[in-house]
């Protein structure tokens, strides 16, 4: 095969498995000839902050998945993910099980990070410091920089997501959209853990004073089309139980918008008006630190079961009892099943406090351990959590040196993993009881790899878009308007599996589309 100057450069950026590549046909005849195309007419609508789904799957003769496309929908305790992010992935009949992981660099943000993903970059998010922002370059494998963006830096609770061809940013009490202030900071009080969804912008309200405290969840109609700011005179609240009540994670399911207060306090809200689900209590632990859409409902990911429950609507939110389940060598105390995704058609969960990454195969009903995030300590069950009597030797509260995994990112042809202590604490040199390797374990990024998955982003038009998803011997591809989007290293083992699949439109493991597609074919 003969390499351009650009498919040589695209190649390269391909290796990292951190970045989508920019690959130029290659001559007729030549390895880059589709083996099979799923192609579309796609119109999602305006931008309302919805849950896009699903465009396709494909069921071999025995039922089960092989291949699809659709929109991850994820919240995951800091971060909401890039909801213009496309997945296609295909299941390969040979070393579909096989994985691999790589550590990145340490961004230097302290002993915890959360992972923010915008246009098709992922950042380290720290939090002990003012500048807690790092921006990772898969070109020359390095961390930017410590910075804030300019509308000042992002503490928990903040954030930036695309809508549409504009940018909605929460900052500080504040809410812009391409720069022009829609939400100024209250008089009395503070706004924050903003999430928006199905044209309401909703976020806590709330005021500690002795006198007059309170907290209260609110929903405000506001779309990228509306000229002025917020009217919050049209607002529409709910009382939280408790003053200071706050969310690790929003969700939504159909017609409704979800949160889960930090007491267990599970409200809803139709567009109309919220209710409560379930009544938030000071007498035990329920909190949910994300949620998915998964086919035809929201999963939960709850403290203390260190399990998932998931939500179709009504009055009832069931636990799924072994969904994941744990590591045997461990304690079943006070787990906490914390970061969601969906990486190469399958579900995948991130568990404290011993590190562990679970996934979910649905055909096979069967969940399968890809280890923990940690190479230390060797796992036991003498302690609930690791490093409990270093941490009471310095101090610090029992479950300091819990390990979490806080973020799941589907990037290029990767799953983008991060790692933390309970909190996103500083390193002191006086945690002598730690090597330099040990600790930088925690705070860090790991790049984890399937063959078989690529996730590219799609750009923005209000109107509809042709989408082309190709499998070549030697790749996988996504184009939008004749132009491509991504390109992943895939090899095809089987093409008449491919060819021959049933194929559905408007629905798989993202759940069903949230828009409509015409003059869809197989080719």
């Amino acid at each position: 095969m003969r390499y351009h100057s650009r498919q040589l450069f695209a190649f390269c950026l391909v290796l990292t498995g951190l970045t989508t590549s920019y690959v130029e046909a290659d001559e007729p005849g030549g390895d880059n000839q589709p083996v099979v195309t799923y192609s579309t007419e796609l119109n999602l609508g305006q931008d309302l902050g919805q849950n896009f789904g699903s465009l396709f799957e494909l069921r071999d003769k025995n039922g089960a998945v092989i291949a699809g496309a659709g929109f991850m929908e994820v919240y995951n305790t800091r971060f909401r993910s890039d909801r213009h992010t496309l997945q296609f992935y295909v299941k390969p009949t040979q070393d579909s099980q096989q994985y691999q992981t790589e550590r990145l660099p340490h961004p230097d943000l302290g002993c915890g990070i959360y992972l923010m993903d915008l246009n098709q970059t992922i950042s380290a998010w720290g939090g002990d410091r003012t500048a807690s922002l790092r921006t990772w370059s898969p070109k020359v494998k390095n961390w930017s920089a410590a910075h804030s963006p300019e509308t000042g830096p992002l503490r928990s609770g903040d954030g930036q997501m695309r809508i549409g061809k504009g940018l909605l940013t929460f900052c500080s009490s504040t809410a812009t959209y391409n720069d022009r202030v829609i939400l100024s900071p209250p008089k009395v009080g503070r706004y924050y853990n903003f999430y928006y969804a199905n044209g309401f912008l909703c976020f806590y309200y709330g005021n500690r004073s002795e006198q007059g405290g309170f907290t209260r969840v609110m929903a405000c109609p506001w779309t990228p089309a509306d000229q002025g700011p917020v009217d919050l005179t049209k607002a529409i609240s709910i009382d939280c139980k408790y003053v200071g009540a706050t969310p690790f994670a929003w969700g939504q399911f159909q017609k409704e918008l979800l949160t889960v207060s930090n007491y267990g306090g599970v409200y809803a809200f139709d567009g109309k008006q919220w209710r409560t689900v379930k009544e938030a209590s000071k007498k035990y632990s329920y909190q949910v630190y994300s949620m998915l859409n998964f086919r035809d409902r929201l999963l939960l990911a709850q403290y203390p079961s260190g399990e998932l429950f998931e939500y179709r609507g009504g009055s009832e939110i069931k636990q799924l009892h072994g969904w994941p389940p744990r590591l045997p060598e461990v304690s079943p105390s006070a787990r906490e099943a914390q970061t969601l995704a969906i990486y190469r058609g399958d579900l995948f969960a991130g568990v404290w406090p011993w590190g562990e990454l679970w996934r979910y195969n649905e055909d096979e009903n069967r969940w399968f351990s890809l280890g923990r995030m940690f190479s230390h300590p060797v796992a036991h069950k003498r302690t609930v959590h690791p490093y409990e009597e270093e941490a009471k030797a310095h101090n610090l509260v029992l479950n300091h040196w819990g390990q979490r995994v806080t973020g799941l990112v589907p990037l290029g042809d990767s799953l983008m993993v991060s790692t933390s202590t309970k909190g996103t604490y500083p390193w002191l040199e006086k945690y002598t009881f730690l090597t330099d390797d040990q600790r930088r374990e925690y705070g860090t990024v790991l790049n984890f790899k399937m063959p078989g998955n690529l996730a590219a982003q799609i750009k923005w038009k209000d109107a509809p878009i042709q989408l082309e998803f190709v499998v070549e011997p030697q790749r996988l591809v996504i184009r939008q308007d004749g132009q491509e989007l991504g390109s992943a290293p895939f090899s095809a083992d089987d093409i008449k599996r491919l060819q021959t699949a049933t194929l559905t439109w408007g629905n798989g493991i993202f759940g069903k589309l949230n828009g409509t597609l015409q003059n869809s074919k197989r080719k």
